[in-house]
């Protein structure tokens, strides 16, 4: 017997049962939602080394994440693209007694001068050291332009490099799809159940979705990839113990103004807020994206919601940072807020926090299980292979092959099929054959899961009624909604947009 079941279909959870199905083992996906609706959806969306986490001279965290930005922008071109960063800095010095604290005290100390050019040019120095394989370029100096947007208080930036992944959404849903491709040629049980709930009988698990059809397994080993939610699935299946779990809210805003994205060029901005957090202003298509706050929370991460205060404080930092194209509340297309699964710990701030994963297991089930704690978009192959090996290594068997060099199919460039319907949706470049497409092989349900983390409709300038109801349509169409409930399924969708994202529909 060789099933895991893998709680959770986020980026890990995703990248977990495709590592596993290609170590030989039957895989069975749960989540309680769709795919990618928790943390996945909700980050800056990089994929990036972590070089503020040399400050606290993390460095076999950066080092593995370097690696693995590298292998990201080899194996998935299609959609992890290489970023230029900018982090202006306003003077040569400064920075070093805080760079010492942080290395003596870790997350205890709390910073109190801004990072000199000096120091920051070393941090940089560091990095590119650690980048041992990379094809970016190196760091460099670059002098503030004459008339630019950024505040005058800027003299120099510093230049360097990482990776964007606009869209992990729809990655997690190519991870998923790749480890269906390779089940289905070894022959191996793999499914995926959203919108499912779990019990636990004896030495069995029954799998009921939201249409009450039940799915009864008896697997080998379990694991809990269910980010924030780890420690209620965790309880939930039988497992007591200390808390895990201690999330971060993180909140970001969609920009469109013409004026801030030319200004940004083909660089983001990375700079220092006055509470020592770091601000991403970042180019994101046409639009910009601006974040992060972080903020303790401990409210369920499915309410998590960018408050007034924490737009205020992105609206601010933006203006700060670039006065000559300032933005206001009414600039803000969308926000969005989730929740970091990172470790329960006791820290001065929570940018202190670990970003280095954990890979816990517990004792005194029917089964071998674990909870995976923290990770992030850039090291979740890694993260999947080491968790793969852990849980073969537990069950007697050893790993048939890896993912370190399969790549991630672009599934999203696929040519039409013969017969399809090449019309587009209204309002959108998606033809409705292609479409038709995505909901039968990619897990859709709701009307949602398209809007949000398949389509990519959400992050759209203009989002249309008329283009929800013609996506219900095409759900009608593909047996996921009846004709009746096509009208509830717009409306609660457009509720959604409003009250989540604050996002109009017109």
């Amino acid at each position: 017997m060789s099933l895991v079941i893998v709680f959770g279909a986020g980026i890990n959870g995703a990248a977990l049962a495709r590592e596993l199905i290609l170590a030989g083992s039957d895989v069975v996906v749960v989540d309680s939602a769709d795919l990618a609706f928790g943390t996945t959806a909700y980050s800056s969306r990089l994929v990036h080394g972590g070089l503020r986490y040399l400050e606290f001279a993390d460095t076999p965290l950066v080092r593995e994440s370097l690696d693995e930005r590298e292998r990201l922008l080899t194996l998935a071109p299609a959609y992890v693209k290489p970023l230029e960063f900018r982090v202006p800095v306003e003077r040569r010095l400064g920075g070093f007694l805080d760079g010492l604290g942080k290395l003596l005290f870790g997350g205890k100390y709390k910073p109190r001068s801004r990072r000199g050019l000096w120091v920051v040019r070393f941090g940089l120095w560091w990095y590119d050291a650690l980048a041992r394989t990379s094809t970016l370029p190196k760091s460099r100096v670059l002098r503030r332009e004459p008339g630019a947007a950024l505040a005058e208080r800027y003299g120099r930036l510093l230049s360097y490099y990482d990776a964007q992944m606009r869209f992990p959404e729809q990655f997690t849903a190519a991870l998923l799809a790749d480890a269906r491709q390779a089940a289905d040629e070894a022959g191996r049980l793999f499914a995926v159940h959203t919108y499912s709930g779990a019990s636990v009988d004896g030495s069995s698990i029954i799998v009921t979705d939201d249409l009450s059809v039940t799915h009864t397994y008896r697997p080998a080993a379990i694991v809990n990839a269910a980010g924030p939610w780890g420690d209620d699935i965790r309880q939930a299946l039988g497992y007591t113990g200390k808390r895990l779990i201690g999330g971060t809210k993180g909140s970001h805003i969609v920009v469109y103004r013409d004026d801030l994205r030319r200004a940004l060029g083909d660089a983001a901005l990375y700079a220092e807020a006055p509470d020592g957090r770091p601000v991403f202003v970042i180019p994101f298509g046409a639009a910009v994206l601006i974040g992060t706050t972080d903020l303790p929370y401990d409210d369920d991460p499915a309410d998590a919601v960018a408050s007034e205060q924490e737009l205020d404080y992105l609206i601010n930092l933006t203006n700060t940072l670039l006065p000559g194209c300032a933005i206001d509340r009414g600039d803000v297309t969308l926000h969005y807020s989730g929740v970091r699964p990172l470790p329960h710990v006791d820290a001065a701030t929570t940018a202190a926090i670990t970003r280095r994963h954990a890979i816990v297991e517990h004792a005194g089930g029917p089964w071998p299980a674990w909870t995976l704690v923290g990770g992030k978009l850039t090291t979740c192959r890694a993260l999947a292979e080491e968790t793969a090996a852990v849980v073969l290594k537990k069950l007697g068997r050893t790993p048939a092959a890896n993912s370190r060099e399969r790549p991630i199919p672009a599934i999203y460039e696929a040519p039409p099929l013969a017969g399809d319907d090449t019309r587009s949706v209204v309002g959108t470049t998606w033809p409705r054959g292609q479409v038709r497409h995505i909901i039968r092989t990619q897990w859709v349900r709701r009307l949602e899961d398209l809007v949000e983390r398949r389509l990519m409709l959400l992050f759209e300038p203009r989002l249309e009624r008329a283009t929800l109801a013609e996506l219900a349509e095409l759900l009608v169409l593909e047996g996921r909604l009846y004709e009746h409930q096509a009208e509830a399924a717009i409306a609660r969708t457009v509720a959604r947009l409003a009250d989540h994202f604050g996002r109009k529909v017109s």
